[in-house]
């Protein structure tokens, strides 16, 4: 199965990670992150959650991850001494996770980072897709499992319940998915059986 290296910056936005960790969770992919980007991911949302006064939401997102992808967390921790060619030296337990794990691609919108001209990342034939580029390849390959990823998500939240298009409209004008979009769009419609 495609294994892919979700970076911390791709799991903030709840709406774009809801949605990449339902692919994942409905087969289209493997996801895998390191102990460092969870670290991160856990340390930036306890920061949104002051500023929106929420409580125990990210204590139970980083629960569930664990739980529905148990295969998915790889020892690399933040503070750990690699040796690796990217720019920015923050970012080398994300090429860790990503190595370790046998990732086939590394997601990630940090361009800081130096992940597209890194030789340890080419040299692990481990490609750096943006989150749409590659949630675009991932609904190319598996579309009936990412209009069944839409409906889960749109029926997720009982208080506040979406209809699919609803969904795919968030993804495409708040994360730029336009091409998840066009290619479920016509599905969720019915246009395409």
């Amino acid at each position: 199965m495609y294994r892919a290296c979700l970076d911390t910056c791709v799991l903030v936005p709840s709406s774009q990670r809801d949605f990449l960790l339902q692919l994942a969770a409905e087969g289209a992919f493997a996801p895998i992150w390191g102990t460092g980007i969870l670290f991160e991911l856990d340390y930036v949302l306890e920061r949104l959650d002051r500023k929106a006064d929420a409580g125990g939401e990210r204590e139970h997102l980083l629960s569930e991850m664990r739980r529905a992808f148990p295969g998915a967390t790889i020892e690399a921790p933040k503070d750990g001494q690699y040796s690796y060619d990217v720019a920015d030296p923050n970012d080398l337990h994300v090429v860790h996770a990503a190595i370790l794990g046998s990732a086939d691609a590394l997601v990630s919108r940090d361009r800081r980072a130096g992940f597209a001209t890194s030789k340890s990342l080419a040299d692990a034939d481990i490609e750096v897709l943006s989150p749409e580029d590659f949630a675009a390849h991932a609904v190319a390959a598996h579309p009936r499992l990412a209009l069944r990823a839409v409906d889960v998500i749109a029926t997720r939240n009982r208080r506040w319940p979406q209809s699919p298009m609803a969904v795919l409209e968030q993804l495409r004008d708040a994360h730029g998915m336009v091409e998840v979009y066009e290619i479920i769009a016509p599905l969720a419609r019915g246009d395409i059986r």
